[in-house]
């Protein structure tokens, strides 16, 4: 039986993404429902993820143009994105403080409503672009040509190239976890997160070809430490967020009881947000871990320095 190599894996990958992304574009146009547009996001987050860990199998100025341009749908969708997720967090944020002060945050609702009316119409005239059809057409006939099986990588083992590749980097996830403490600042959290997801992601690429049990479960462990990073991540976002509206409604005129009601809200997240870093710490004892480490070392074959 041929062996599956690193273009065929590489190729399998985009395809898939794109195919999600168009999958969701008309569902993003037409505001049929918010999980379209965080869908296509996710395509998206992954093609760049995969440019990135298959880049020797492109020409550089081929690489540049496509990391660009995803990096354009990336940007174009965050505004409505971030919106939805505002709104989604409105019924939360009634829940987090005193029953008759909840009325008091309806003009925060309104506020997200209007501000992801005009993103939205902004949003839709990007998606509906010469532009983003380009990049997206474009795409599909390069990945549909033999371009990325000229380098040698192309050739070489999936499995082989996969193996290595991930416990490379769980190694580096692994370092890294041990130096965070309650003193890192957030913004270190935050990195740690996004090397955790690159990880996963790449373990996902290669699935293919290394999925089983132990695999799913070494999968669920680095997402459950996501997770739990995101939700740290999340609150301080979202703290910023309610400081920055605040001011725009007090602008506005709002009444004393939204902004008094908008402070509770804030001293519940800032709650929240010190208690999940506990949290973190915790979950990411898992990644350092001996055990873990023998795990990784067990599923893919190849030494973890311990």
């Amino acid at each position: 039986m041929p062996k599956t190599t690193v273009s065929e894996i590489a190729r399998g990958t985009f395809l898939t993404q794109l195919q999600a992304i168009n999958a969701n574009l008309d569902g993003c146009i037409d505001e049929k429902d918010p999980i379209h547009l965080h869908d296509l996001r996710v395509a998206n987050r992954r093609t760049r993820a995969a440019l990135v860990e298959f880049k020797a199998l492109f020409p550089g100025e081929t690489l540049a143009k496509y990391q660009d341009g995803f990096r354009w749908i990336q940007r174009i969708s965050g505004e409505v994105r971030d919106l939805d997720v505002g709104l989604q967090h409105i019924p939360v944020y009634q829940r987090q403080i005193p029953k008759e002060w909840r009325p008091y945050l309806e003009p925060l609702r309104i506020l997200f409503e209007d501000k992801r009316e005009i993103a939205q119409r902004v949003l839709v005239k990007d998606l509906q672009s010469a532009h983003l059809a380009e990049i997206l057409d474009s795409w599909f006939e390069m990945l549909d040509s033999n371009l990325i099986k000229g380098s040698p990588l192309s050739i070489e083992s999936a499995k082989e190239y996969g193996c290595h590749r991930i416990v490379k980097r769980y190694q580096q996830v692994r370092k890294k976890g041990r130096k965070l403490t309650k003193t890192t600042p957030a913004k270190d959290f935050h990195t740690y997160r996004i090397t955790i997801k690159n990880l996963r992601y790449l373990m996902e690429f290669f699935r293919p070809v290394l999925d089983d049990e132990q695999f799913s479960s070494l999968r669920r462990g680095l997402k459950t430490v996501q997770d739990a990073l995101g939700i740290f991540q999340d609150t301080e976002v979202q703290a910023l967020n309610i400081r920055s509206l605040a001011g725009e409604l007090h602008q506005q005129g709002v009444g004393a009881d939204t902004l008094l009601a908008l402070g509770q809200l804030l001293g519940t997240l800032e709650k929240t947000h010190r208690k999940s870093k506990k949290t973190c710490l915790k979950q990411v004892r898992w990644i350092t871990k001996d055990t873990t480490a023998r795990a990784f070392q067990t599923c893919f074959q190849y030494p973890v320095d311990q």
